[in-house]
């Protein structure tokens, strides 16, 4: 209806997964990292989990993995997983086109005769890939019949990969006690969370801009209060940016404004405050409350005291509370580690400026296991915010200095207390500082990988398939650009540095 007047080619707000209109935000990097780091470990990932809020792009996400498999890889999508494990094993046949002449209805017979092709493909070198959707409604018996299909193996390694993508109830469901076997070989969990002010911004103007639309359409107003209603989560911006659009038009106006998205507001959620009026009643009533807490609390309360004595042999600890030192301290332990200037002072949860330390620095989201391949010490974001910097892992514990000094915890306590956010720090060349220049971080790059690969004859026409088999080989994006993600390993690679 709108097209013509605002000079646009197609609707640029539509709700289906569209790939031309994809926005790569860097969360939306990382998942989809995450999934390709599942495939390219060769089989042995066993299962991949990605989870995120309804509307944030988990299907987006997974359909533009499958576009970018690699050509021996052959993948099942089962878009309806609340089946029976029979349904399950006839949904995995069709999907690989594998008859199931003769063995129908018969569950032992299909996993034999899966098992058979599992081996011929990958005597062929290829790999088998089951891709579930909506994850969260699996069946408890289906989810079991799914982990013994990982059991399906070679002395080398397994020939089924699975992944997982679901709502949040699929982190639920996978911590449950009869579930814990499953659970366990889950090698790789990335959590994709809703996008920020700024990416919101660039993901308006991005899908307007590819339908051929003015970057400007959108006021800046009328982006930021898009992003205040809708918090970051993408299909709810195509909603709301839709029925925006459709007021201004109605408006006569060729730009979206303050007072067209409040509209826009006012006729999609008629029964539902808007997240305008609610940001400013929860600070005053949190504020009331702290001051009637103030109030009646008893005046003869004991001061606790926190012991910092660093205690220089770790001890094991079972079932104690994870308690480390405030923000400032741990960013300052993880500086010093570095051989960073004793004066710096961070105490916020995000990366300081690579000016302030002059180092890298990445917020990133993982595992234990991938921390410990990065072989390099880092600051685990707790639950509470709290910053825990990780000294040391085994495939058994993990080492965190805290208030008492070094201690160690399991893994399973360790993420019951850590939703896999961490920080990382790494040594930045000055030529990166602006990483604007490409020539100069390709000059870098050349220069790094000459030194991991021990190949002083390495030439600039081979540094972009370099980069993609290093890439490949340590997880990431294989994408051949050298982005933040991909300076990061290179430099841990190279570089001296302190490790776990």
């Amino acid at each position: 209806m709108y097209l013509a007047f605002f000079d646009l080619k197609q609707a640029p707000f539509s709700i289906t997964p569209d790939p031309e209109f994809v926005y790569l935000s860097e969360k939306h990097q990382e998942s989809l990292a995450h999934l390709i780091y599942g495939v390219t470990r060769g089989g042995g990932a066993g299962f991949v989990q990605l989870t995120g809020e309804v509307g944030t792009g988990k299907t987006t996400i997974s359909r533009l993995f499958l576009q970018k498999l690699p050509k021996d890889t052959q993948a099942a999508l089962i878009l309806n997983p609340n089946i029976t494990p029979i349904e399950l094993l006839e949904n995995i046949f069709k999907e690989l086109k594998i008859s199931t002449r003769g063995i129908k209805g018969k569950l032992n017979a299909m996993i034999e005769k899966l098992n058979e092709h599992l081996l011929q493909w990958w005597s062929e070198g290829k790999n088998t890939l089951v891709i579930i959707d909506e994850a969260q409604n699996i069946p408890r018996d289906t989810l079991e019949q799914l982990r013994l299909l990982t059991n399906l193996e070679t002395d080398q390694q397994k020939l089924l990969q699975i992944i997982l993508i679901g709502q949040p109830e699929l982190k639920q469901l996978m911590q449950r006690k009869d579930l814990r076997q499953l659970a366990q070989r889950v090698t790789s969990r990335f959590h994709l969370q809703p996008l920020s002010s700024d990416e919101t911004r660039q993901y308006i103007k991005h899908r307007v801009a590819v339908s051929g639309g003015n970057k400007k359409l959108f006021s800046d107003r009328a982006i930021h209060r898009v992003y205040r209603q809708t918090e970051g989560i993408p299909r709810l911006i195509n909603v709301l940016c839709d029925r925006a659009l459709l007021v201004a038009f109605t408006d006569e106006a060729q730009t979206v404004t303050l007072k067209h998205v409040n509209q826009a507001i006012a006729e999609i959620y008629p029964d539902k405050p808007s997240v305008h009026f609610s940001r400013y009643v929860w600070p005053v009533a949190l504020f009331l409350g702290a001051v009637m807490l103030l109030w009646f609390w008893p005046k003869n309360q004991p001061n606790p005291t926190i012991n910092q004595t660093v205690n220089t042999h770790p001890t094991e600890v079972e079932e104690s509370p994870i308690i480390v030192p405030i923000q400032s301290i741990s960013w300052q332990h993880y500086l010093n580690l570095w051989d960073a200037d004793n004066s710096l002072i961070w105490n916020e949860n995000k990366c300081p400026d690579v000016v302030m330390i002059g180092m890298g620095c990445l917020r990133k989201q993982g595992n234990l296991t991938q921390i410990r391949r990065q072989n390099t010490p880092v600051l685990l974001e707790l639950n509470q915010g709290q910053l825990a910097l990780v000294t040391a892992m085994n495939d058994n514990q993990v080492t965190l200095k805290t208030v008492d000094g070094e201690q160690n915890y399991n893994h399973q306590q360790i993420n019951k207390n850590w939703l896999g956010h961490y920080f990382v720090l790494w040594p930045m060349a000055s030529e990166l500082v602006d990483d604007t220049i490409s020539e100069s971080v390709n000059n870098w790059a050349l220069n790094v990988a000459k030194v991991i690969d021990n190949n002083p004859e390495l030439s600039p026409a081979n540094l972009t398939e370099w980069i993609t088999n290093f890439q490949q080989q340590n997880g990431l994006l294989a994408d051949g650009i050298i982005g933040k993600e991909t300076q990061m390993a290179l430099s841990l690679k190279a570089y001296q540095g302190p490790k776990l």
